[in-house]
């Protein structure tokens, strides 16, 4: 079987590096879950202080402890509960926001088009670090004011890949054809112009996920994330930082998982991307 003739989840599997990063993935959302669920992967709760302070990792505590003596494996499986939902949720948002914005956008006349693009060309100039501040700080440090924040400056980019397939796809002679069965505007969105645009707008979400979670480091590392005792990644390399001389575990291990999370889901999305690119695939043997 040619390549041109696999499914995009064979092909997808045929790539060493997205296959990597589609395992690393899904065992850190299935620890998270587990741990979401309250199944005890660790002996200590990730707010349970012990007697050992700052202690290096060892057999008792593969990570070593914090200040509090908290055992840091279990925060760090805790902090993977926050951070890998806010990932997900920032891109469901951007989603969400992104597809209807663009479908309309695209679908639309010239005019309310461009009228719409420069919407988007305005919120792309604000700074985006600058409106998640502004953001958390009217929300307050929480959860949720960090998911509005992630929310409102993720959407762009989404947007104008979904005008952009609209515009490339409402020309071509499917369309057309559905048109002529007598199909309203909403099902040609729905039932062909949506579906076919899919493939692009998913490998863009895979890279959402990842910038999701570094803006939310990003902000826990200044100090407008998540409020204690609630913790990331984020939080905890914040936490770290200030003792990164004396004990630098505190801060290498949170920074690590942050790290091969990234890494894993760019692999995935470069991988997603050859796998749905048909030229890509065309362009192979077998």
């Amino acid at each position: 079987m040619t390549s041109a003739n696999r499914s995009p989840w064979q092909r997808l599997f045929k790539i060493p590096t997205a296959v990597l990063g589609l395992a690393v993935i899904a065992s850190i959302c299935l620890v998270a879950l587990l741990s979401a669920c309250g199944v005890e992967l660790t002996p200590f709760a990730y707010d349970q202080t012990t007697a050992d302070y700052l202690a290096a990792p060892s057999w008792l505590h593969p990570m070593g402890t914090d200040e509090l003596g908290r055992d840091l494996l279990s925060r760090i499986i805790y902090g993977a509960r926050l951070s890998i939902a806010i990932g997900l949720t920032t891109a469901l948002t951007a989603f969400l926001i992104g597809s209807v914005y663009g479908a309309i956008a695209g679908f639309s006349s010239p005019k309310i088009d461009a009228l719409m693009m420069r919407g988007v060309d305005i919120a792309y100039s604000l700074p985006d670090l600058l409106v998640m501040i502004l953001i958390g700080v009217v929300m307050g440090r929480g959860t949720f004011g960090i998911l509005i924040a992630l929310g409102l400056v993720s959407w762009m980019g989404t947007a104008r890949l979904v005008r952009s397939q609209f515009l490339t796809l409402k020309n071509e002679e499917f369309i057309e054809a559905a048109y002529a069965q007598g199909q309203s505007s909403l099902n040609v969105i729905l039932k062909h112009l949506l579906p076919n645009a899919l493939g692009p707008i998913i490998v863009a979400l895979t890279f959402t996920v990842p910038s999701a979670i570094l803006s939310e480091s990003t902000l826990s590392f200044i100090g407008l994330g998540l409020s204690p005792p609630a913790c990331s990644w984020g939080t905890l390399a914040s936490d770290g930082w200030r003792s990164l001389r004396a004990h630098p575990h505190l801060i290498f291990f949170p920074s690590l998982f942050i790290f091969i999370t990234v890494l894993s889901f760019n692999f995935l999305g470069d991988g997603l991307r050859d796998a749905l690119d048909p030229r890509t695939r065309l362009g192979k043997g077998k």
